[in-house]
């Protein structure tokens, strides 16, 4: 599935000094303040919990990025393996491996397996678009 559009916008045009400026007010602790005593200020209290909730957001699509999809982002190297259609994973290759598993892998056939992805980890196959995967 393809990223979706950018949903928000710039919150200020500052740059430079003016920019400077802001991270100064940040830096001198005023948010610390506003977290500590939120009754003072509750409408900003509460931006300051909803920007701490995005944070977490952030950084756990930052560690499913880095740990689960890895080099991924690049996409699937396809039927034709990562070397092309002669390197040992490609169709017409062959990498040394168990005649049993090559014969099992030819005549595989997929149709009843559920068409939805299991849980991540189960080990159950599935069939996806033709293509059988382990979840």
């Amino acid at each position: 599935m393809p990223l979706g559009n950018q949903q928000s916008v710039s919150i200020h045009d500052k740059t430079g000094d003016d920019k400077d400026k802001l991270k100064d007010e940040f830096d001198a602790g005023h948010m610390d303040r506003i977290a500590t005593s939120p009754n003072e200020e509750p409408m900003i209290a509460s931006l300051i919990y909803q920007i701490g909730l995005m944070k977490d957001d952030i950084d756990e699509l930052r560690r499913y990025l880095t740990s689960e999809v890895g080099d991924g982002a690049k996409g699937e190297s396809g039927g034709t393996g990562s070397t092309g259609a002669t390197g040992a994973r490609g169709a017409n290759g062959s990498d040394g491996s168990d005649a049993t598993v090559d014969l099992f892998m030819r005549t595989l056939n997929g149709n009843r397996l559920p068409k939805k992805a299991p849980a991540r980890g189960s080990g159950e196959l599935w069939n996806d678009r033709g293509i059988v995967k382990i979840g």
